[in-house]
């Protein structure tokens, strides 16, 4: 197996994260596609927000029509370098990723990708979706240490 290049981590430029704790999901955020659903994704690993979105295994999809819940499930994510990953998570039609630290690489190419983030939150994955949804994302109890 290959190691990762590694690259400083950091949290999304605040502007992101600060958006998206002050207006609640989908209209304000991210690109409906055609059919009305926006794809909302958070890396998991045991339950939770998974610390670091570069090495993560496994997303959270939450897939949203208006303010109507239509499906949730888990999806791996198996490619082994940055870009890989990053064009796996094009192609499930991701529009926005809730997640904790992410490097500035993987960044950059999932923003390229025109892929909207929201970095620096922890957490149980059912609250975080519930605090997401509630447009509460923003309290002190779910941003990670050092994110502020």
């Amino acid at each position: 197996m290959r190691a990762m290049p590694t690259f400083p981590c950091i949290f999304c430029p605040k502007s992101y994260h600060r958006a998206l704790q002050t207006e609640p999901p989908p209209e304000s955020f991210g690109v409906l596609s055609s059919a009305g659903i926006l794809r909302t994704a958070v890396p998991i690993f045991n339950g939770r927000v998974s610390p670091v979105l570069d090495t993560c295994t496994q997303l959270f999809v939450l897939e949203s029509s208006g303010k109507q819940r239509v499906a949730k499930r888990t999806v791996p994510i198996k490619g082994p370098s940055i870009f890989e990953r990053a064009g796996e998570v094009k192609k499930l039609g991701i529009r926005i990723i809730i997640c904790g630290a992410v490097s500035e690489a993987f960044f950059n190419l999932l923003r390229e990708a025109g892929i909207d983030l929201v970095c620096g939150i922890t957490g149980d994955i059912d609250e975080v979706v519930a605090a997401y949804r509630n447009g509460t994302l923003g309290h002190a109890r779910f941003r990670m240490p050092g994110s502020e």
